[in-house]
C-alpha cells in the first residue's frame, strides 16, 4: 500500500507482506489461519496478534464475515 498516509510497525509491515503473499485477491483467511500463518514465518504469538489489530484499525486489512482481506 505505497503511498499511505498512515505508517505501521516494521513488524506490522513484515506481517502485511507474509499475508499478501499468502492471500490472492478473491479470497480471505481466518484469524486462526492468519496467526498459524505469521506464526510460521517466526511471528510470536503476541507479535502476529499484535499486528492483526494494527493491520486491521489502520485499515490495511478487513473482515468479511469472519474472514480478514486485504485492502485494496
Amino acid at each position: 500500500m505505497a503511498g499511505d498516509s498512515t505508517p505501521i510497525p516494521p513488524f506490522a509491515e513484515d506481517a502485511l507482506a507474509v499475508l499478501e503473499a499468502t492471500l490472492d485477491d478473491s479470497a480471505g483467511l481466518d484469524k486462526r489461519t492468519a496467526l498459524q500463518t505469521l506464526e510460521g514465518e517466526g511471528f510470536t504469538t503476541a507479535d502476529a496478534e499484535e499486528a492483526l489489530e494494527i493491520l486491521e484499525m489502520r485499515g490495511y486489512l478487513y473482515r468479511v464475515e469472519d474472514e480478514l482481506r486485504i485492502t485494496d
